[in-house]
């Protein structure tokens, strides 16, 4: 019935388990990051404000969304254990109580994001021109939470019974209608004239709304079809059992986001602050993109880890972490190698300005040494949230962001005035420090006795 790695395999079969789980992920992550992309490249064509204020607005309610994708996290834990231990009504539950609770967290959240709009959005746009349109967008694309609250828990259910390759159907769909929706509204002006940046909100609700349909077939016509059955009524207990995973996953992105906003204001001190910013901006966007391997190499292995732990197949769950670990360590020091050999040519691709091609390569150099730790730790957070040891993450994070990345920075970037290369040697080393204490944690092993 479920995809499943038997302790019996051969380490041939279980590279052959963790390929066919990771491949239809790679897909997946790239056509997310590309909706995001093509919304921004859209609003371009209607001028810098318009692109500015869709990208503070996305960007803000990605925030939002990090409180459903916690859920996910905590669906796929308690789905992938119910696997594993073949308890296929405890895999139905689970799966419905998921998306129960996903489904109104989305509305709530819709209707707590479109109210704020005007209270947050200030907060991080200066110019009256850009705030004043990105509230207007936010108010609209808020109620994307709805539909993308039933894809987040589609998506995580089927990947936790070892079904990826229907999350790439869920995801292509949303990925299609959003994109053919930005042309058509902005450059088409369909179905009516003047819609602007209302155009891209509307396609970004229209593409989650098809996609949710698709999620709901796929959910269906798998084994999963009796779900459908256990929405009602919700249970506070199996709402809880999720929700004590999946928070800590939830605290662990708002903070980092939350640090990103705190290093752009540590930027603004230094002594040219455009090109520090636009360096940091460039630089975040070119990781965003090497780092999708390692998303989906994250996501595969809490599933097959999961599976494991439910089938009391302890040894296998350990050894899939330390062979996805091995995988994203040489996958990102081949990467990162590349990156810091040709890391002036990357970025003149993106700035002509010589400052900030500069400062740009610098970060890039900075994180190629950082990136082999960065699989390290992305792999072994992975096992530990199929796991449902979703705390650990947490409080890494907030040691290694808050505690040593963020003073770090102001002390090298600010204090001994080594300018913007003193904030990227301060992520360099916090992520590196991130890395080895993940990997202190799971060599312990005590998360395998982890109850979710």
């Amino acid at each position: 019935m479920f995809a499943i790695a038997s302790p019996r395999q051969s380490t041939g079969c279980q590279w052959s388990v963790i390929w066919n789980m990771s491949w239809p992920l790679v897909i997946a992550t790239m056509s997310v990051s590309l909706i995001g992309a093509v919304d921004v490249q859209v609003a371009g064509l209607l001028g810098p404000t318009a692109q500015a204020a869709v990208g503070l607005a996305e960007h803000v309610l990605s925030m939002f969304n990090m409180l459903i994708l916690s859920v996910g996290v905590g669906t796929t834990a308690i789905v992938a254990r119910a696997v594993g231990a073949k308890n296929h009504s405890e895999v139905e539950y689970s799966t419905a109580q998921s998306i129960t609770l996903s489904l109104f967290m989305g509305l709530l959240l819709s209707c707590c994001a479109a109210w704020s709009a005007h209270l947050i959005i200030p907060c991080f746009a200066q110019d009256p021109a850009v705030a004043s349109q990105s509230v207007m967008y936010l108010g609209i694309y808020a109620l994307y939470m709805v539909p993308f609250s039933l894809v987040c828990i589609s998506n995580s259910a089927l990947r936790a019974i070892g079904a990826p390759g229907l999350t790439v159907a869920i995801v292509l769909t949303e990925l299609l209608v959003n994109i053919l929706g930005d042309y058509a509204t902005v450059i088409g002006n369909w179905p009516v004239a003047g819609l602007g940046i209302r155009g891209i909100a509307c396609s970004s609700i229209a593409g989650a709304v098809s996609a949710s349909c698709v999620a709901a077939l796929c959910i269906w016509y798998s084994p999963l079809k009796l779900a459908f059955r256990k929405l009602l009524p919700i249970s506070i207990d199996a709402a809880m059992r999720v929700l004590r995973i999946g928070v800590p996953a939830a605290i662990h992105g708002v903070t980092w986001a939350l640090s990103v906003f705190l290093v752009f204001f540590i930027l603004k001190a230094v002594h040219n602050p455009t090109a520090a910013l636009a360096s940091w901006a460039i630089g975040m966007r070119v990781e965003a993109l090497l780092l999708i391997p390692l998303i989906a190499l994250r996501l595969s292995v809490a599933s097959i880890v999961g599976q494991s732990l439910g089938a009391r197949q302890t040894a296998v769950a350990v050894r899939a972490g330390w062979s996805v670990a091995g995988i994203a360590v040489t996958l990102m020091s081949a990467i990162g190698t590349a990156v810091f050999m040709f890391a002036k040519q990357i970025v003149a691709a993106f700035s002509a300005d010589a400052t900030t091609i500069e400062y740009t390569a610098s970060f890039l150099c900075f994180g190629a040494v950082a990136l082999p730790f960065r699989g390290l730790d992305n792999a072994l957070s992975g096992a530990l949230q199929g796991a449902g040891d979703t705390r650990t993450s947490m409080w890494i994070l907030l040691f290694t962001n808050w505690i040593v990345r963020l003073p770090l920075a102001w002390l090298l970037c600010l204090k001994l005035e080594c300018g913007p290369p003193g904030a990227w040697m301060a992520i360099a080393i916090s992520g590196i420090l991130a890395a080895l204490l993940i990997c202190l944690r799971y060599a312990q092993g005590s998360w395998t006795k982890k109850a979710v």
